[in-house]
């Protein structure tokens, strides 16, 4: 029925009263409870199924996977092109990895050209992989991974293929070949002076 005032006891005991403890944080149990998302969920690539035949140019700052046919030039971050696929025209990415059929031009820092792959035209590269059993005709050629320039978006793309633009960057890419006079032959009876 009575209670005491704690307080004023404590007080008069000289002890200092008591203070609450925050309640403990509750940390994650990693076998329960899952991990939450990531920040950036990951993009699906875009993807030209078995039986898609794309006529024309394509351009994206990510993933492209062909399995059907591609006609055209195309300009994306990251290619795949899988046992069915078919391309036919220049491709200028950042990653390629063909394990279906190209004919044209491949542009990029990371080529890979898988065992099932047919591959007929030039290879620029930084890094190339040719798996044993690959069919590739024509040329490679390493080039600077600065030099690799990816459009973003399908406005750029056909910005770089301006005639004018391209002539100017071929022309600025290959480096200037160093000329020096040629000093003319000397006579055969004349006589040499050492110089000093």
């Amino acid at each position: 029925m009575f209670s005491r005032d704690k307080s004023k006891e404590s007080a008069a005991s000289g002890a200092a009263p008591a203070v609450p403890r925050p309640a403990p944080v509750k940390r994650p149990d990693p076998v329960t409870e899952p991990a939450p998302p990531p920040r950036h969920a990951a993009v699906k690539p875009s993807v030209i199924t078995e039986s898609l035949h794309v006529t024309g140019n394509l351009a994206s700052g990510g993933e492209l996977l062909v399995d059907g046919a591609v006609t055209g030039d195309i300009h994306v971050r990251t290619l795949t092109v899988g046992a069915s696929g078919k391309v036919e025209g220049k491709i200028v990415a950042e990653e390629i990895t063909v394990s279906g059929s190209v004919e044209g031009q491949i542009s990029a820092k990371t080529v890979t050209i898988g065992r099932t792959a047919h591959v007929t035209g030039d290879v620029l590269h930084d890094v190339l992989s040719i798996e044993s059993g690959a069919e590739f005709q024509g040329r490679c050629q390493r080039r600077p991974a600065n030099e690799l320039e990816v459009p973003k978006t399908a406005a750029q793309m056909a910005q770089q293929q301006k005639p004018g633009q391209a002539t100017q960057k071929t022309a600025k890419a290959q480096p200037q070949a160093a000329v020096r006079p040629v000093a003319p032959a000397k006579a055969a009876g004349a006589s040499a002076t050492p110089a000093g």
